[in-house]
């Protein structure tokens, strides 16, 4: 009977150090770890979109070449 206790607290001390882990997003492209807040993978793969359906833009706006 006491082998049936110490697998439930067993079972239970997992589960709960399971749940308190935070989960980590990963790239479905390569399963690497996201860094930080990094939106681009270095495979490629772009973690987020912006709402309005627009293409992202990243860097200094004044870099930007203006052509007319």
């Amino acid at each position: 009977m006491l082998i049936y206790y110490l697998l439930a607290v067993t079972l239970l001390i997992v589960l709960v150090a399971r749940l308190r882990r935070t989960p980590v997003e990963r790239c479905p492209e390569c399963g690497e770890a996201r860094q930080d807040d990094h939106p681009i993978c270095p495979c490629g793969w772009v973690f987020e979109y912006p709402d309005d359906g627009l293409p992202l833009e990243y860097g200094d706006p004044d870099d930007a070449v203006e052509q007319d």
